[in-house]
C-alpha cells in the first residue's frame, strides 16, 4: 500500500480520511505500507506537524516505511539546511531511503533531493543490481511523464537513470502531483487527504495506491478509497 501527500497538521487535526484509511489497513493488513513523501503539511522544520504525523503513522500496525517529500527536506532549490533535515527525517522515520525484497520483487524506496550525492546514487546502484524486477518509490516523478513542471528537474533524472542502469526497473512509483494515473512504468499516487488539479488530466481525488505484485512478475495497481462505501474505485 502506497499513502503519499498525506500534509499532516498538528493545528489543522486529524484528517477526514485517516481513520477510515487506518481501519481499512488494519481489517486486511498489506504486506508492505509505503509513505512516499510530504508527510508534514508545508514546513520542514515544523516540529509539531511532525510529531503530530508520527503519532498518527504509528498506528499503522504493518511494515511501515517512509521516503521524503520536498515538504520532509525542502525542494530542490531550498537554501535550507538540507543536511540537518535529512538527518531529522531519519531520527523520525528510520531512514531516507530503504530496500525490501517481498514476493519475488525488489522493493526500493528513493530520496529524491539526494539525487547526485555519491553516498545516495552509490546505494541507490547496488540495491538495484539484482536478478529481480524492481519497483522504486519516489517523492518526486520523473521527467517526461509528462512534462508539466512536477517532474524532478534534469540533474537528478539523470542521476537516477545513471544509477539504475541495467536494472530490471519496472515501475515507478510517485507522489507529489495529487493526482491518480498511469503512463508506462510510471504510477502516480493521489494524495491521501488532498484533492489535485483536474487541469492536469488525470483523476485529481484523494485516495491511496494498491500495489499487487506476484514472483511470476505481475504487477497491477488500483486507487483505494477506503472512506467510499465500495472501499475501492477503478
Amino acid at each position: 500500500m502506497q499513502v503519499t501527500d498525506t500534509h499532516f497538521s498538528a493545528s489543522a487535526g486529524v484528517p477526514a480520511q485517516w481513520p477510515p484509511t487506518l481501519q481499512w489497513l488494519r481489517e486486511d493488513p498489506p504486506d508492505l505500507v509505503v509513505h512516499s513523501g510530504d508527510i508534514v503539511f508545508e514546513d520542514p522544520d515544523d516540529d509539531a506537524d511532525r510529531d503530530f504525523a508520527r503519532e498518527l503513522l504509528s498506528a499503522v500496525r504493518a511494515p511501515l516505511h517512509c521516503i521524503p517529500g520536498n515538504h520532509d527536506v525542502g525542494a530542490y532549490d531550498d537554501d535550507g539546511p538540507r543536511r540537518q533535515r535529512v538527518a531529522t527525517f531519519r531520527e523520525a522515520w528510520g531512514d531516507d531511503r530503504f530496500a525490501v525484497d517481498l514476493a519475488g520483487w525488489r522493493i526500493i524506496g528513493v530520496d529524491a533531493y539526494l539525487l547526485g550525492d555519491a553516498d545516495h546514487d552509490g546505494w541507490l546502484h547496488t540495491v538495484t543490481r539484482t536478478p529481480v524486477p524492481v519497483l522504486a518509490f519516489v517523492h518526486q516523478p520523473l521527467e517526461g511523464d509528462p512534462r508539466d513542471g512536477w517532474e524532478m528537474p534534469p540533474a537528478a533524472r539523470r542521476a537516477f537513470d545513471l544509477a539504475i542502469d541495467g536494472s530490471d526497473l519496472r515501475v515507478v512509483a510517485s507522489g507529489h502531483r495529487h493526482v491518480a494515473g498511469r503512463l508506462g512504468r510510471a504510477v502516480w499516487a493521489p494524495s491521501l487527504t488532498l484533492d489535485g488539479a483536474p487541469e492536469l488530466g488525470f483523476d485529481p481525488r484523494c485516495g491511496a495506491v494498491e500495489h499487487l505484485i506476484g514472483a511470476d512478475g505481475r504487477y497491477e495497481s488500483r486507487v483505494v478509497r477506503p472512506w467510499i462505501d465500495d472501499k475501492r474505485s477503478p
